[in-house]
């Protein structure tokens, strides 16, 4: 089947909408980090430490697991048996220091 014009072009946007959300959505995570008073060219990288959950979050954590529900804080496993993460709960800084990000912010 040959794509028209028309069909390449509404693909093109819609890519280009997709990037669009994805950017927005980083962006809102910088503004969060730098609204809690985190400047933003001292971070280094975003990060998950499951040993920072409270014992609650720990609780609800292991709740889901064990009927059968996604684990609420962690994502898909890749290759080399780590997750990727659904919440950040900190932020390592250039200088090694980590920032703890409470409450945790939404990853893209």
């Amino acid at each position: 089947m040959t794509v028209t014009p028309a069909q390449k072009l509404l693909a093109d946007i819609r890519a280009k909408q997709s990037e669009r959300d994805r950017l927005l959505r980083e962006l809102d995570l910088w503004a969060a980090v730098q609204a809690r008073g985190i400047a933003v060219e001292t971070v280094d990288r975003w990060g998950f430490e499951p040993e920072w959950l409270t014992p609650k979050q720990k609780a609800e954590a292991q709740r889901a697991v064990m009927v059968g529900k996604p684990h609420p804080y962690t994502g898909e496993r890749l290759a080399n048996g780590h997750y990727l993460p659904k919440v950040y709960n900190f932020v390592r800084l250039k200088d090694g220091n980590r920032v703890k990000l409470d409450p945790m912010l939404e990853t893209m």
